[in-house]
């Protein structure tokens, strides 16, 4: 936890060599490699940038597991299958289709590939992280920072979210069964956290089983407690 991606690690053996000084003015102040300016901003009161200080300071409590029945308790058909289309009900041109993130404003832009055109824009959530078609290419699946996964429905008019889950608290990626005879049929989305992976109905996004990927690493043999699925 905590140990850096692209981002440099914040783990507290080097956060203390630091000092609470130097984190509460790097927060408030930000700096030129590309970190915000969250005090001078407003974005944060003096108060929240010292707690903030505090807790880099201190060893990050583990987050609570996220298993099939917290992940069902999230799952919302909004459309059942029976209540969508049978036949493509708008113009796009669905092999020739951009679906493009708007991080800040928690969409996603349907573009034409030829016209340039924004022809829908779709309410998704949290800073979408990634959107993959299905292979018939009537689906799009989406899947915020926040491992909140959307189900579209491309042949609706407009198109619109027709499922959503929470597949952990923290995700990147999502994928769809393409190989012949199971085109569209399964949903496969990853989590950094929980790290684990869950397999679904395509068309429902119902999960039927969660994999788990802690476990002793292939060349040092020892027990990794946290690998990500990206």
């Amino acid at each position: 936890l905590r140990k850096g991606a692209t981002g440099k690690p914040l783990t507290p053996d080097l956060t203390k060599k630091l000092g609470f000084d130097y984190l509460r003015d790097f927060i408030t102040y930000g700096s030129p490699a590309g970190m915000p300016n969250w005090g001078t901003s407003g974005e944060l009161k003096k108060e929240e940038v010292e707690l903030m200080a505090r807790y880099l300071l201190n060893d990050p409590a583990q987050p609570p597991e996220f298993g099939m029945k917290a992940m069902k308790a999230t799952w919302k058909v909004l459309v059942p299958v029976d209540k969508r289309p049978t036949k493509k009900l708008n113009k796009l041109d669905i092999d020739n289709l951009f679906a493009v993130t708007l991080r800040d404003s928690g969409e996603v832009a349907l573009i034409d590939g030829n016209s340039k055109k924004i022809e829908y824009i779709l309410n998704t959530g949290y800073a979408v992280h990634i959107s993959r078609m299905s292979a018939s290419g009537r689906h799009l699946y989406t899947i915020g920072r926040d491992a909140k996964l959307n189900l579209v429905d491309l042949w609706m008019d407009p198109p619109q979210t027709v499922v959503e889950i929470k597949i952990g608290t923290e995700a990147r990626s999502v994928e769809t069964s393409k190989f012949k005879g199971y085109e569209d049929k399964l949903a496969i989305a990853g989590a950094y956290w929980p790290p684990q992976y869950v397999i679904m109905d395509g068309a429902t996004l119902e999960p039927f089983k969660i994999e788990s990927t802690r476990g002793v690493t292939y060349d040092e043999q020892e027990y990794h407690p946290e690998p990500r699925v990206a």
